[in-house]
């Protein structure tokens, strides 16, 4: 995660964070496919910027441990 306390769109400083939201919501797509379990759910963190709206979501390291190509997930080259 950034360790800016701007926001990257608008420069602004009101940014808020919530660190325990579940990338795979019970009626909502999977976030991070792959990265779930059966009784556990991959975790994220969310900024948002107070004044433009811009969101932003961090994968937990957990999670970031379960991205394999065999999941779906390719790397950018």
């Amino acid at each position: 995660m950034s360790s800016s306390k701007h926001c990257p769109e608008c420069e602004s400083t009101h940014l808020y964070v919530h660190g325990d939201i579940s990338a795979r919501g019970g009626y909502g797509p999977d976030l991070l496919p792959g990265t779930s379990g059966v009784f556990t759910n991959a975790k994220m963190k969310a900024i948002v910027c107070k004044d433009c709206g811009l969101v932003r979501f961090f994968a937990q390291r957990d999670t970031l441990a379960k991205l394999s190509s065999d999941k779906g997930w390719q790397r950018l080259m």
